[in-house]
């Protein structure tokens, strides 16, 4: 359960953070963790519903290329030419969701059920892997990015990327984005692309969630989830051009040891 004032702080940190590459998820969670006193079983529910907020202001922001979709879906169902089937963004979203789910979920169940977990050796696990996601950052940076579309191979990669993200420290943005970037793919269609993925993947962890009873619905994650999309709407355009700019590798790296020093004091 969410006071008013945690729901909005909460929605705040979520709509703010959710379009960098440094897990939303995982500065929700410390925020939770370390300020407001939740633990690690009742953070990451909450951390994940809030990502519904941030969800809406996406499709609001990339409406056209969701109806460009939408628009496809007739076509691609009748469609028998396989090579063109293979190299459609459906089949990418497909795939990647799919994969996401298979892996994501049983994190999450883990995740949940760590009910032995301290707030501060939760703190420095989340350290630990905001240091991996900013590492595998700057890997990524650093490769020559060719490609536009998405093969079956990147979308499963992807997808197993997307399905880590479950943990709390490991951005999903920057985790997709990285691989579909190691992957050759150029650097605003893996953003693009990262992106539309995340929305089948944010319904499906909200449907699980739900049906695993891990999240009590009231007025005030309702409140939570309105702030993270008022907040996402602000921020979505601003924070996508500044993270196509800056290099948020090193921000992660230093939050994580900064989080596992934590542990030790």
């Amino acid at each position: 359960m969410l006071t008013v004032f945690e729901a909005i702080i909460l929605g705040i940190v979520q709509g703010i953070a959710e379009w960098l590459p440094i897990s939303s998820e995982g500065m929700t969670t410390l925020v939770m963790l370390n300020i407001f006193g939740k633990t690690l079983q009742d953070a990451l529910p909450i951390a994940i519903w809030l990502h519904t907020g941030t969800l809406l202001s996406a499709m609001v922001y990339f409406r056209d290329d969701i109806k460009e979709i939408l628009n496809e879906i007739p076509p691609y169902l009748k469609s028998r030419e396989t090579k063109t089937k293979k190299n459609s963004i459906i089949t990418f979203l497909i795939i990647a969701t799919a994969i996401t789910g298979i892996i994501g979920l049983p994190l999450i169940i883990f995740a949940t059920g760590m009910n032995n977990f301290s707030g501060k050796l939760a703190t420095a696990i989340i350290g630990a892997l905001l240091i991996i996601t900013g590492l595998l950052q700057i890997s990524a940076s650093k490769r020559a990015k060719k490609r536009e579309e998405p093969v079956i191979a990147d979308s499963i990669i992807t997808g197993v990327a997307q399905g880590f993200a479950a943990l709390p420290g490991i951005s999903r943005s920057g985790i997709t984005v990285s691989a579909l970037l190691l992957r050759d793919i150029e650097a605003s269609q893996a953003l693009r692309l990262s992106f539309l993925m995340s929305i089948p993947a944010v319904i499906a962890a909200d449907v699980g969630i739900g049906f695993m009873g891990l999240l009590s619905f009231d007025a005030n994650s309702v409140l939570a989830l309105i702030f993270a999309f008022i907040f996402g709407i602000i921020t979505i355009d601003v924070f996508i051009k500044a993270a196509k700019k800056f290099d948020f590798s090193k921000f992660c790296i230093v939050l994580g040891i900064i989080s596992i020093l934590a542990y030790f004091v």
